[in-house]
């Protein structure tokens, strides 16, 4: 049994090389790629041999917990149909503990398995200084494998379980990358803590605290035991084990239930695409109007030419402050907060852009919360990865870690506050805006317009509740605190949310009660 679904692993390895020349080609390019890449991680492991263990077991513990993760996520992100679904083998009458382990064993010869192989190796080489090194470096090695390839067949699993649409998979991607990019920051920010080994580097610290979880037991085992530590070399040697005893008897039930379970096809898969955002989000008013609002975004040059704008006027402000000899390193931390919040001042008018169309947001009674929601929809899906993304950028060109929760701080308090008065301001305040199909440039000039004030208003109020963040972080920057940098953080994120969610229960009620008078502000012009 086992040779068998091994020789079908084999097969269909055998069958990537089939196909058009093009195809072939983009498959030897990117296995070329992957081959250099795991030469060069193995001549990197298998070198620490030779310097100190304290930097041996940093690089293999947190690398070894890396790759774990990865076998966790990428197969929830990215979906696809496995040829070797147990559920294949329903009609064969395969008794499920049987099969569980077949599919296990046949999983070793999955090209990232054996990447994590290589990587295995390497760690073997990298503590093979001493015959006990030797030893713990191979039981880890089994470990960490059989964690990963356990792992990657039961994530996969759950996603062809409960990923069984193709709206479903889309939404999954979607969210799965969202998360990635928001854990950024964290990450980030739980590199800054020493979590409390006042002598440690913060490098030690993370690889310390890896190897006690079930991500990097299996590779710290004889890190611990070359530091001299029995007692955590054993702790970890534990953990690995019952995580894969975990693993195990989770797989093995996983095969049961899918043996019994029929492949649910998906309608939508026969049918043609087209849809866009419509045929992705669910069927309920906020999401419809959701939809309509990333199809502008991603379509109208009323739109995507503002946001083309918003990362060039950080660049604008820079030249005066560059010219007369503004520190580099202070103003690295300027642009990011200023980004978020133009971005979240682009929806002050967004009612008065859709011009005639809002007519169906009023006469088909959808409620004015609804619409509300749906329009945050294409800042929090632009904002909250810019934040995630953009901090720890940021921080690595201004040489500032400590300034990471002030940044996020600042950032998301401009960025939810300038929204929630946007939600407000459009409902109570729009003014006319340019026609769809006209030039983003124009403006339409009409007598006694409050567009400036309106504009100026929204500007102004999102500065002053944002207020206490800014004078903080500016403070920590300027007086070296540290815990400055902390009260940004705690103040500027609950004022943006909190600004977020009265302006946009406000901004729903509005909209309403002044169904009419925001159809004809958008309408003129």
């Amino acid at each position: 049994m086992v040779a068998q679904l091994v020789g079908l692993r084999l097969a269909l390895l055998r069958n990537i090389f089939a196909g058009s020349r093009a195809r072939l080609f983009g498959v030897g390019v990117g296995l070329l790629a992957g081959l250099i890449a795991v030469i060069a991680v193995f001549l990197r492991i298998s070198g620490l041999a030779s310097l100190d263990v304290v930097l041996a077991r940093n690089e293999i513990v947190i690398g070894g917990s890396a790759i774990v993760l990865a076998f966790v996520l990428v197969p929830l992100l990215i979906q696809r149909d496995d040829p070797m679904d147990p559920r294949r083998f329903a009609l064969f009458g395969i008794p499920a503990p049987r099969l569980a382990l077949a599919e296990a064993v046949s999983a070793l010869v999955a090209l990232p398995v054996v990447a994590v192989v290589v990587f295995a190796v390497a760690t073997v080489v990298a503590w093979s200084p001493t015959p006990l090194g030797v030893l713990l470096a191979l039981v880890g090695s089994v470990l960490g494998v059989a964690t990963c390839v356990l792992c990657g067949l039961i994530f996969s699993s759950i996603s062809a379980l409960v990923l069984v649409t193709r709206r479903s998979r889309e939404v999954a991607g979607v969210v799965g990358v969202f998360v990635l990019v928001l854990l950024a920051p964290g990450v980030a920010l739980a590199l800054t803590v020493n979590w409390g080994l006042a002598a440690s580097s913060l490098s030690l610290s993370v690889a310390l605290l890896l190897g006690f979880t079930p991500l990097g037991a299996a590779w710290a085992i004889p890190a611990a035991a070359a530091n001299g530590d029995s007692g955590g070399a054993l702790l970890c040697f534990l953990i690995a084990v019952v995580t894969v005893a975990v693993l195990w008897l989770v797989w093995r039930s996983l095969v049961t239930l899918m043996l019994t379970s029929t492949r649910s096809e998906s309608v939508e898969q026969a049918q043609p695409g087209g849809l866009g955002w419509f045929g992705s989000l669910p069927s309920t008013p906020a999401a419809a109007v959701a939809a309509r609002s990333l199809t502008y975004w991603a379509r109208d040059p009323r739109y995507y030419v503002p946001l083309i704008i918003v990362p060039i006027v950080p660049v604008i402000l820079a030249i005066p402050l560059l010219v007369v000899g503004f520190p580099l390193e202070y103003y690295a931390l300027v642009p990011l907060p200023i980004m978020c919040l133009f971005l979240g001042f682009a929806i002050h008018d967004d009612v008065a852009l859709d011009n005639t169309a809002v007519w169906l947001h009023i006469v088909s009674g959808r409620r004015g919360l609804a619409d509300r929601l749906g329009r945050l929809a294409p800042v929090l899906l632009i904002g909250l990865p810019l934040i995630g993304i953009g901090s720890v950028v940021t921080v690595f060109v201004s040489r500032n870690a400590d300034a990471l929760p002030a940044l996020l701080g600042v950032s998301s308090c401009l960025l939810f506050a300038s929204v929630g008065f946007g939600n407000l301001i459009s409902a109570r305040f729009p003014y006319a805006a340019t026609r769809p199909g006209e030039s983003p440039f124009t403006q339409p000039q009409l007598t006694g317009s409050t567009s400036v004030f309106v504009q100026v208003g929204t500007l102004v109020g999102t500065l002053a509740v944002s207020t206490p963040a800014v004078v903080f972080g500016v403070q920590a920057i300027l007086l070296g605190q540290p815990d400055l940098y902390w009260t940004a953080l705690w103040w500027g994120v609950p004022i943006g949310v909190l600004v977020l969610v009265l302006g946009t229960l406000a901004g729903g009620a509005v909209f309403n009660r002044r169904g009419p008078e925001i159809l004809a502000a958008s309408v003129r012009g």
